[in-house]
């Protein structure tokens, strides 16, 4: 990695310096991004919430649902890398502000969507908008709470994104369950609220670079360090080497491939969880009430999950410094069991206890994998990080899942799309989840498991890095 210290672009320089990451100002900026992130997953899930509608009404199939999904993940993906980049050098409150504008016009825009087509660019377009905000908005935060307490943090700042999923389900199943053409209503509502926030996000301080850390470490350290980082931000200046030095840290590796598979599982449940529940030969619900179920016990399982992964791996943090790591792939593991259980029962009081009991689980690992991410790396490339992270695991795990998942149910299909079309696709969906879903999820729990060893290592390099940075001429 250089070592160089290249002179701060002038936007940074110009930046007034947050004097202290730890009073009221740190929660007020927590909140926006609470808000923010809550919109990211509303937009991205008021979709999904009508999906089974809009196929009918815009004459598409089950794996045409897939492909959409798709469509939105892929460029989401290959946009993140750049964005990532960006971020290390760049205001990041601004990238985020930016971000959440794009994304809120362009859903408010799906509204005027006349067929497959016309959805598949608009998702994609959304893809664009949201990649910028997720690395710019970790490595921000990561800034404002200091490592002692950023698993609890990032926990707290993934529940938005469960609460959005709840509303994304909720209004979409509802309004296209309402009159012909009431998902276009959906869009439209979820869309313009984004540009409220953006402005808010806008107007937000940007710290400096590691400053929550330095703060932890030592008062007088962390004040000697702003007057420097007025004058000076260390980021290696070769792009390749940059994504290189990153890959070859072990644990940051490990969180890479750990959540290739875990993706997978989260992005085929999330779209078709509700047509799941809406086939004649699973549970036969409406559109409104398979909106309202899949949110509600994601949003309920999962914030008890999430919450209980932040605190847990922070506790564990002080006796084990693998901890982190160690709780995701627990979690992971014992989620695999659960959900093969849900996904093979036709009891819906059953399918219930289980499903619930595996979003549990699977939230576990939200806040931790977040603060291991951003523990293990120097504080001048958290963005690039959080970023080359969702480029990999993204692009091999969740981003073609829902297109794979959805050709397969439809090869279980002797008919080709007929059981679909029909309201009876709830078997071909039920194999293809249980086929691919429960082997990924053990997977990725062997790995955390496994790959916890080596976070004690990483974490003390990334703190020497930081000390190489602060005393560069």
């Amino acid at each position: 990695m250089s070592d160089a210290a290249p002179d701060v672009p002038s936007e940074l320089a110009e930046q007034p310096i947050v004097r202290r990451t730890n009073g009221g100002y740190a929660y007020y900026v927590f909140w926006v991004m609470f808000g923010v992130n809550f919109l990211n997953y509303l937009d991205r899930y008021v979709l999904t919430g009508a999906a089974n509608v809009m196929a009918g009404e815009l004459h598409f199939d089950l794996s045409g649902i897939g492909y959409i999904t798709s469509a939105f993940l892929i460029v989401y993906t290959l946009c993140a890398l750049p964005m990532g980049i960006w971020a290390d050098r760049a205001r990041r409150k601004d990238i985020v502000a930016l971000s959440v504008a794009v994304w809120s016009v362009t859903t408010a825009l799906t509204t005027l969507a006349t067929n497959f087509w016309t959805l598949f660019l608009s998702r994609m377009i959304l893809g664009v908008g949201e990649a910028g905000y997720y690395p710019a908005g970790t490595a921000l935060l990561s800034d404002y709470f200091n490592r002692a307490r950023r698993s609890r943090i990032m926990s707290w700042w993934g529940c938005a994104q469960l609460v959005g999923i709840l509303g994304g389900y909720g209004i979409g199943g509802t309004l296209a369950g309402l009159y012909p053409g009431g998902w276009r209503l959906a869009f439209l509502l979820t869309g313009i609220p984004g540009l409220v926030l953006a402005f808010l996000m806008w107007r937000v301080r940007e710290p400096r670079r590691n400053q929550a850390d330095e703060e932890e470490n030592s008062e007088a350290e962390a004040l000697a360090s702003a007057q420097e980082a007025t004058h000076m931000v260390v980021v290696p200046q070769r792009v390749l080497s940059q994504f290189w030095t990153l890959l070859r840290i072990r644990s940051l590796f490990v969180l890479i491939v750990m959540q290739v598979f875990a993706f997978f599982v989260l992005g085929v449940n999330t779209t078709f969880l509700p047509t799941y529940l809406q086939q004649k030969d699973t549970f036969g619900l409406s559109s409104t009430n398979a909106g309202l179920y899949s949110g509600g016990v994601i949003v309920v399982a999962g914030i008890a999950g999430t919450i209980l992964g932040g605190y847990l791996a922070d506790i564990l943090n002080r006796r084990h410094p693998g901890a982190r790591v160690l709780v995701c792939g627990i979690g992971f593991l014992l989620s695999a069991p659960a959900f093969a259980l849900a996904v093979t029962t036709r009891d819906l009081l059953t399918f219930t206890l289980f499903f619930v009991l595996t979003a549990l689980l699977l939230s576990i690992y939200l806040g931790p994998s977040t603060a291991a991410t951003q523990d293990v790396v120097p504080s001048a490339l958290r963005a690039s990080a959080v970023s080359l992270t969702m480029l990999i695991a993204h692009l091999l795990g969740d981003a073609f899942a829902p297109s794979i998942v959805g050709v397969i149910a439809t090869s279980f299909d002797p008919t080709h799309g007929g059981h679909f079309a029909a309201g009876y696709a709830g078997q071909d969906l039920n194999l293809a989840l249980l086929f691919t879903c429960t082997p990924a999820l053990l997977v990725a729990g062997l790995i955390g498991i496994f790959g916890a060893r080596w976070m004690a290592t990483d974490i003390l390099a990334a703190e020497q890095a930081d000390k190489r940075a602060g005393m560069a001429p």
